[in-house]
This record gives C-alpha cells, structure tokens and sequence, in this order.
C-alpha cells in the first residue's frame, strides 16, 4: 500500500507539472496570436492610410491633367488658325523649306490637340462625367463609316480594310459618334501593327441582347505578358512594323471606358505570329 501511495504521489505531481507546462504553452500561444494580431492590424491600418494618399494622388494628378488640357486647347487653336492660313498661302507663297516647315507644324500639332482630347475624354469618363447620346444605329452603318474615313491610312500602310459586317443584324442602342471612335481607334491600331500586304477584317454578329463586334488583324500579334495590361492608360506595345508617329497610350483605354459606358464589354485574344481580335459588344435596340 505504501508503494502504491508513492507511486500515486508520483503520478500527481507529473500530472500537476505536465499541467503547468501546457498552462504555459498556451499563454505563450495566445500571447503569440495576440502579438500576430496587433502587427496584422498595425499593417492593415498602414495599407490603409497608404491606400487613401494614393487615392489623392490620383485625384490631384486626374485634376492637373484636365487643368492643363483645358488650358492647352486655346494656344492650340491659335496655332493652328495660323497654320492653315500659312499653308494655304493667304500671307504669300511659301519657300519649299518654309512650306515643310508649315507641314511639320501643322502634323505637331494635329498630334497634340489628338492627346489633349483623348485625355480630356478620359479625364471626362473616369471623372463620370461623360454623357452619351444614344439612338437606334446600324451596325453595318456605324462599319462603313469608319471604314470609308480610314481608307486612306489603310492604303498608305499598304493594309486591306475588309467590312464583313452582315446587313441583317439589328439595330444597336448607342452613342454613334463614341462608338465610331472606338471603331476608329481599334481599327487605327490593328492597321499600325499590321505589316504591308497583311488585312485588317470587321465582322459583327449577334449574341442575345448585344451586338458582337471583332476587329481582327494579320499583325505580329500581342505577347501573352502584355495581355493583362493592353488596356491599362499610357501602355504601349512594341511594334516591330510601326513606322511614324507612335501613339499616345490612351486610345485602348478609351475603348474600355466607352464600351463599358454602353452596358458592353471589352477583350482581346492574340497569338504572337498570328495577329489579334479585338472584341467589343453593344446591346440592342428593343421596341418598347
């Protein structure tokens, strides 16, 4: 009996430490959790504050952006005014290298007033600031018209311009002048990726309640790392075929802005060596 007691005293007193021990590692555990918890909610609180100054930022530089391009249109206008009296010789006929000269300025500045207006516009669209104007149109309208305005570009890029939009589709409900610039805009950048010889095709079809459009290019193609970004503001991807002015990074984010104003939607596939479709869809005209 004496044994046993021992032995039994024995076992309590490990009991009693064994109790201590886990007593001790569960104050450390959920001293542990508590110290993780602060840090986690220090970081959060520190994102989040970093979070809000990023968003002024934006906000500050969204501001300065339209204050300059207002302010930039009136001395642009002024230019030129005096550009195209200059070219049409109305102060004399110019020298050969005064008239180049003229030209020169007059592209500049066709390039210029082009950016202020995209990021006036975008400036417009982020700012929720942009209306539409919308009225039953027809898709295979809408194509031709831009189509006819970029034959030119097409041409000097050595680019066929190919409508395939169908007659029978219904009408779209939309803005027609908003949608003939993302027309313009997409099929502008499938003829500047485009090499000389290659095609640029519009086809449209129907899909439920909306209109699918494609613009589909024979180009390089666009490499699956710029995918991901092809519609984020001032992103450009290299062309190895571009020749000329390059581009101000705005047009594709434009796109999405107006598409997405529309009710539609905006996407792209490409295969590098096996050019790229550009799609974008408009919902149609119901009687009501």
């Amino acid at each position: 009996m004496d044994d046993l007691r021992l032995e039994n005293q024995q076992l309590r007193s490990e009991r009693d430490l064994l109790r201590r021990r886990l007593s001790e590692v569960e104050e450390s555990f959920l001293r542990a959790v508590h110290d993780s918890q602060q840090e986690m909610l220090a970081m959060n609180e520190a994102l989040t504050a970093a979070n809000a100054q990023l968003q002024a930022l934006d906000q500050m530089k969204d501001a300065f952006l339209s204050m300059v391009t207002h302010e930039l249109r009136t001395p642009l206008t002024v230019i030129s005014g005096i550009t195209e009296m200059l070219e049409t010789g109305i102060y004399g006929e110019l020298a050969p290298a005064q008239a180049e000269h003229v030209r020169q300025i007059a592209a500049q500045t066709s390039r210029l007033r082009e950016l202020v207006n995209d990021l006036l516009d975008l400036s417009k669209m982020e700012a929720g600031l942009m209306r539409l104007r919308r009225e039953p149109l027809d898709p295979r309208a809408l194509a031709e018209a831009v189509l006819e305005s970029l034959l030119t570009v097409g041409a000097q890029a050595g680019v066929i311009l190919r409508n395939q939009v169908r007659h029978d589709l219904p009408e779209v409900f939309c803005d027609g002048q908003r949608v003939e610039q993302v027309l313009t805009n997409l099929i502008a950048n499938a003829i500047k990726f485009t090499p000389a010889g290659g095609q640029v095709t519009l086809t449209a079809e129907r899909l439920g309640d909306f209109v699918r459009f494609c613009v589909a290019d024979t180009g390089q193609g666009i490499p699956p790392e710029a995918l991901s970004r092809i519609f984020d503001k001032f992103f450009q991807v290299q062309s190895s075929t571009e020749t000329g002015r390059k581009g101000t990074g705005l047009g594709l984010a434009i796109v999405k802005h107006l598409v997405e104003l529309h009710g539609g939607e905006v996407s792209v596939a490409s295969q590098p060596g096996h050019g790229s479709q550009f799609f974008f869809t408009l919902p149609v005209t119901h009687p009501r």
